[in-house]
């Protein structure tokens, strides 16, 4: 039996454990099925009459944190208010039943959203949940140095690709000389940070964590693994890198369509005459978030190819291993020499 279809097995048993039951009013002729999954949690879908209920199961944190489940849980708790993320029901981080974090949250139907009809919605959805009160949300990481913490998790995953037999020496060349130019930049956050308010921060505004609703014309955000208290620059620039939008799709953006996401998201939050001073912070808070990506993808094109690791992806691979092609390196970094 596989490990995909043990935990399965394990999870139709859980659901119909009295307690669980009792917690959340599910009944017993509720349905399992596999939803979707990333590289660190498994979403499946319970169907229980005319209602629908997503199941999250972690099975490691990108945070390091020993109650990655319980993190997000709190998170989506103070994120309620937006009324654009999934309302959070029951968690279970004891790992008494089954080994792993368990969350049952809001089910939100629709499709992924799609860079060129969707930017007005994104940009809604981002401002309203960058304007909720981050007093709400005590848990949560406070990252007042972004631009440092952003270069500091890049050093360590590429340390990962660096040691590694299977990096290629001129990929490791270049990840080196993009590593020290951006040390150099990095003292420039602090003026980054009067910029905004703090806010809650996804960290993580890919296409494929948007859900837009045609139906009802709504859209929400999805997947809180791995949120901050920071400055919403992280989000806004996170949502518009190469790094981000390829990630899923082939789109990038040009020049009118990063006009037209900034407008309509500082329109939202009542903003309209920053734009300038936005636009400026993002050409520096866009080099760290690709380096992000490009970091990441580094440290997961080596541990994807470990015999023992769990969740395997090919089309995830298979992008991952476009961002570290050189062509695509001097795209993203063209002052690194």
């Amino acid at each position: 039996m596989s490990f995909q279809e043990e935990l399965v097995q394990k999870l139709k048993d859980y659901i119909r454990d009295r307690s669980f039951m009792r917690a959340t009013g599910i009944s017993p002729q509720a349905e399992l099925e596999f939803l979707a999954q990333g590289e660190y949690n498994i979403n499946y879908l319970i169907k229980d009459q005319e209602e629908k209920y997503v199941l999250r199961v972690n099975l490691g944190s990108q945070m390091n944190l020993d109650d990655q489940i319980g993190y997000e849980f709190s998170a989506l708790e103070a994120l309620a208010p937006s009324g654009v993320t999934p309302r959070p029901f029951f968690l279970d981080n004891s790992r008494e039943k089954i080994d792993y974090g368990i969350l049952l949250m809001e089910y939100l139907s629709g499709r992924p959203l799609d860079y060129q009809k969707d930017l007005k919605a994104a940009a809604k959805v981002l401002a309203k949940i960058h304007k909720l009160d981050v007093g709400r949300a005590d848990r949560l990481i406070r990252e007042e140095k972004p631009l440092t913490a952003i270069w500091n998790e890049c050093s360590s995953l590429l340390d990962k690709y660096f040691d590694s037999e299977l990096g290629k020496p001129e990929i490791k060349t270049f990840l080196k000389k993009m590593k020290a130019d951006l040390a150099a930049k990095r003292e420039k956050e602090v003026e980054l940070m009067d910029i905004f308010p703090l806010s809650i921060v996804n960290t993580e505004v890919n296409s494929n964590n948007f859900i837009i609703n045609d139906k009802f014309n709504l859209a929400y955000l999805v997947d809180w693994e791995k949120p901050l208290v920071t400055t919403p620059l992280q989000d806004l620039s996170h949502f518009m890198v190469p790094t981000t939008t390829l990630w899923k799709t082939n789109f990038i953006f040009n020049q009118g369509e990063e006009e037209e996401f900034l407008h309509h998201y500082l329109k939202e939050r009542g903003r309209d005459s920053q734009y300038r001073e936005v636009k400026s912070a993002l050409k520096l808070f866009n080099q760290f978030s690709a380096m992000r990506g490009v970091s990441w993808s580094a440290m997961a094109w080596v541990e994807y190819q470990a015999a023992d690791r769990e969740i395997k992806n090919q089309d995830t691979f298979e992008t991952m291993d476009s961002y570290l092609r050189l062509d695509f390196l001097e795209m993203l970094f063209p002052a690194v020499k």
